[in-house]
């Protein structure tokens, strides 16, 4: 019964924090010992439990993280391309024109191997502290399968990546051709004012203003620009022509130089390579695998203190009807790993880069000699810190470096709940299953006004609720696992040296927030007992809460 009692209580010693962090192990370490544990796991998923606004109504499901990749035009993917279409309507007058790339399909997968290596110290029969390193090495299998559409298509990469001069130029020319007729309007109306020729000459001072206007716009809003020879580039050099045509009907030169279209086509190897794309404006990593090194991740200091112990036994009977206990734990979580980067899109974090604060309390229930349960509740308290981010909508998986600002982070608090129960297959051996519940609700975020980009001046406005978006999370996970250990039958050292091993599958069966992983994890422990000093098996110093 103690051994089973004993096992309750160490075996949800991995899991803790977010998805990857691990916790304050739950086993007091009896006083002289040293306990040194070797924890490794591995995470994989591909899937999340996203959320979506699909004709106005917000849809919250199972999707994959390759769905911010995948569109069946290619616009979603940009958000410039918005802006685009926005001065694309209002150039040609087509209320309802949306532009067509082609279509894109993604695929990503990302998975964690984590190494976490630690010691616990049996201070005193009823205090452990110990400190645990985690070494992760993170990867993302990235795969994009984009299609241009030849026959409905209409927007092609933007000429001022491949012209520039030649859009300066059509530019500059249209600047002078609207300074022309204003000068012209404004000579005209002095003499003139109220005429029928001063009425159409400030009329086409105007509308010269507005398509100028619109189509600097247009060519600086995203990475894309209407196809020459499509019917939106025919319909826009139309309207530029009806305005030519006025202009050299009362008496002016013609504008001279004509629209600069797109003339090559967004391909698979285009999209993957947008981001070191000169003139494109989103400045990182190209879109592609990313295989990443052993770092240290956060590291965890904790402390565990025995509040209750006890038993109940029938008369005559040699083991204990009942044995319980109750515990209480402290954690504090250092911020040494490593936040993902701004530049590199499609990274995994090793660590939060902040410091979280994490108090808990746990007890173990034994019935007879093969029956036990353990539950937990923790609530941890995560500190502000400051860094550097693309403000985003989190559906945008490469938004452009102007975007990138200081701001102070304030993650949420998070709550974690636990329940683990076991069953005595031999004096050695144990199965148990687990049940995790996590909350954290949405965090908060303030621009610091630090900017770092190129001209902070005409750095375009962002709206920092775009980080705050599907930032919290809820999920439930539910996994199987054994555990084998040498500890005899009350959980005193029989042997010099004891140890412990475990292995355990996890799965993310529920869950929601947008950005919540369905997460598989794979993991195995082992843990080795050596007294440095105090007595062998002396007072309650037995390796395992009894």
């Amino acid at each position: 019964m103690r051994r089973t009692l004993a096992f309750l209580v160490v075996l949800l010693a991995p899991s803790t924090g977010e998805l990857l962090s691990q916790g304050p192990t739950h086993t007091l370490v009896p006083k002289g010992y040293v306990s040194v544990l070797f924890n490794p796991s591995f995470d994989s998923w591909n899937s999340r439990f996203g959320k979506r606004l699909e004709g106005g109504i917000l849809v919250e499901e199972r999707e994959p993280i390759g769905l911010d990749l995948t569109d069946d035009v290619g616009t979603s993917l940009f958000p410039g391309i918005a802006k685009l279409e926005e001065q694309i309507r209002a150039l040609t007058g087509n209320p309802s024109y949306a532009g067509v790339l082609g279509a894109a399909d993604g695929l990503v997968t990302h998975d964690v191997t984590r190494i976490d290596v630690g010691a616990h110290v049996g201070v005193l029969d009823w205090l452990t502290v110990g400190v645990v390193a985690p070494f992760v090495k993170n990867r993302t299998v990235f795969e994009v399968s984009f299609r241009p559409d030849s026959l409905s298509g209409d927007l092609g990469l933007n000429p001022r990546i491949s012209n520039g001069a030649g859009v300066t130029g059509f530019l500059d020319a249209l600047e002078s051709a609207y300074n022309s007729v204003q000068a012209h309007a404004e000579a005209l109306c002095a003499n003139s004012s109220g005429s029928a020729a001063c009425a159409h000459a400030e009329s086409l001072a105007g509308r010269m203003q507005t398509f100028r206007t619109a189509t600097e716009d247009a060519y600086a809003s995203s990475s894309f620009f209407p196809m020459q020879g499509s019917a939106v580039a025919a319909s826009i050099s139309n309207a530029l022509a009806a305005l030519d045509y006025e202009m050299v009907s009362i008496g002016l030169n013609s504008i001279g130089s004509g629209l600069v279209f797109a003339t090559d086509w967004l391909t698979e190897a285009a999209l993957v390579a947008l981001p070191t794309t000169n003139g494109v404006g989103i400045q990182g990593s190209p879109l592609q695998d990313i295989d990443g090194i052993w770092e240290l991740g956060d590291i965890e200091v904790s402390g565990l203190m025995r509040l209750l112990d006890g038993e109940s036994r029938v008369r005559g009977e040699d083991s204990p009807l009942m044995r319980y206990g109750l515990f209480g734990s402290l954690l504090v979580r250092l911020g040494t790993g490593t936040v993902d980067a701004h530049d590199i899109f499609l990274d995994l974090p090793t660590g939060d880069g902040q410091t979280d604060i994490e108090v808990g309390i746990s007890g173990f229930l034994g019935v007879g000699s093969r029956l036990g349960i353990r539950s937990s509740a923790r609530y941890g308290l995560q500190m502000p810190t400051t860094l550097m981010r693309r403000v985003a909508p989190p559906e945008i998986v490469m938004p452009v470096a102007s975007t990138l600002r200081e701001v102070r982070w304030n993650p949420a608090a998070y709550m974690r709940i636990e329940v683990e129960p076991s069953w005595s297959f031999s004096p050695q051996l144990y199965g148990f299953g687990t049940y995790h519940f996590y909350s954290k609700t949405s965090d908060s975020y303030e621009l610091t006004n630090n900017r770092d980009v190129n001209d902070a001046a005409q750095a375009p406005p962002v709206y920092i609720e775009d980080l705050e978006n599907e930032s919290g999370r809820v999920f439930h996970q539910v996994g199987l696992g054994l555990r084998y250990s040498t500890l005899n039958s009350r959980g005193f050292a029989t042997e010099r040296r004891p140890a412990e091993l475990h292995g355990r599958v996890i799965y993310t069966l529920a869950g929601s927030g947008g950005h919540t992983p369905i997460m598989t994890r794979v993991e195995f422990g082992i843990r080795l007992f050596q007294r440095f000093w105090g007595g062998v098996n002396s007072g309650n110093n037995g390796l395992t809460n009894r």
